[in-house]
């Protein structure tokens, strides 16, 4: 019950974090900010900065119809091992987040810098919904059902079910920091151009955090509970 008390706080939190600091972000935008990023990067239509809380409103809305809907079909979402709505909520939840921040981000630079084209290519984007759907497959893993396909599958965690929860909480920990390090490195690209070196370094640390470490993870807490039930 703490762990889904624990999660549920986590996506109010989001929710209000974005929300307040979207805020003070914003109020220290120009009145009216670009609107029209995509068409050719060129902007071409403006709109009041006041209409940029619309997005963080709508994501702590989301938010907190996520957690009601959590907490009446928790029980019965976990004994049938079904966490599909968790998935959609995060992904959409994570996609909102983003747009929000790219067109503050937008806003900024035009207050500072009155530019009239804004470099935005489109692989930039693509990355940072890769990071969001990581971030949304793996927040799924902890609360799967026992041998599910969708989770660490592996011989460890399929003879064992308290193996197979705790691995998979790491395995979801793991997913979560690589998913938002995906998403930040996209953003670094686009303010300070592409580097081989630094995608390179972030697709080794993903197969240590996403594979590697929790598969060994899984295999010492198996030895462990083997030998504790031998003894």
């Amino acid at each position: 019950m703490k762990t889904k008390n624990k999660k549920n706080f986590t996506i109010l939190l989001i929710g209000v974090l974005n929300l307040i600091l979207s805020i003070l972000v914003i109020l220290r935008l120009s009145n009216n900010v670009p609107i029209n990023i995509f068409s050719q990067n060129v902007i071409d239509k403006m709109c009041s900065k006041q209409l940029l809380i619309i997005i963080p409103i709508i994501v702590l809305l989301i938010s907190v119809f996520q957690v009601i809907y959590r907490l009446k079909t928790m029980d019965k979402v976990v004994t049938n091992g079904k966490r599909i709505e968790d998935f959609i909520f995060t992904l959409v939840d994570g996609i909102l987040i983003y747009v929000n921040w790219l067109l503050i981000y937008i806003g900024y630079s035009f207050t500072n810098t009155n530019l009239v084209k804004v470099e935005i290519p489109i692989w930039y984007v693509f990355m940072a919904l890769i990071g969001i759907i990581v971030v949304a497959i793996y927040s799924i893993f902890p609360i799967n059902k026992f041998g599910s396909k969708i989770g660490l599958n592996i011989k460890e965690t399929r003879e064992r079910e308290d193996v197979w929860r705790t691995a998979n909480k790491l395995n979801a920990f793991t997913g979560l920091v690589t998913g938002i390090l995906i998403v930040l490195l996209s953003g670094y690209f686009m303010l300070n151009g592409f580097n081989w070196i630094y995608l390179f370094a972030l697709v080794i640390l993903a197969g240590l955090m996403l594979f590697y470490i929790p598969i060994l993870y899984a295999k010492m807490i198996y030895n462990k509970v083997v030998n504790r039930v031998v003894e």
